[in-house]
């Protein structure tokens, strides 16, 4: 995503989700971020462009998380899928940092919140 707050990331998942794309598309921004020595403040927006989201993603998702625990700050997720509640709760436990899930119509103030100074 391009219109991000300064210090922070994002991705939309636009089609389907596939395996692969974290690996291609999400990870090598991530290892930017940790090698410019900064802290990871990122924002997942899964909105009414995601199609499929295969569960091998996720996966590789949380292994990278895991190798890189001290490396993530913020968290935010977007989404209007009602499976991602749940699922939400759970990965709160296992990633590292903060995360939290926001409603596709709060996507402004899930950027205020990553870019906030004191975590908002």
């Amino acid at each position: 995503m391009r219109d991000m707050p300064a210090g922070t990331v994002g991705f939309e998942a636009i089609g389907k989700v596939e395996d692969d794309d974290f690996e291609h598309a999400v990870e090598p921004v991530l290892r930017g971020e940790i090698a410019a020595g900064r802290k990871i403040r990122l924002l997942y927006l899964l909105g009414a462009e995601m199609g499929e989201y295969e569960g091998d993603t996720l996966t590789e998702e949380m292994q990278f998380a895991v190798r890189h625990p001290s490396a993530y700050e913020r968290v935010a997720v977007v989404s209007d899928e009602d499976w991602l509640r749940p699922a939400l709760r759970v990965l709160s436990v296992l990633v590292p940092g903060q995360l939290r899930g926001y409603p596709v119509a709060q996507l402004p103030r899930a950027k205020e919140w990553l870019a906030a100074a004191d975590g908002g």
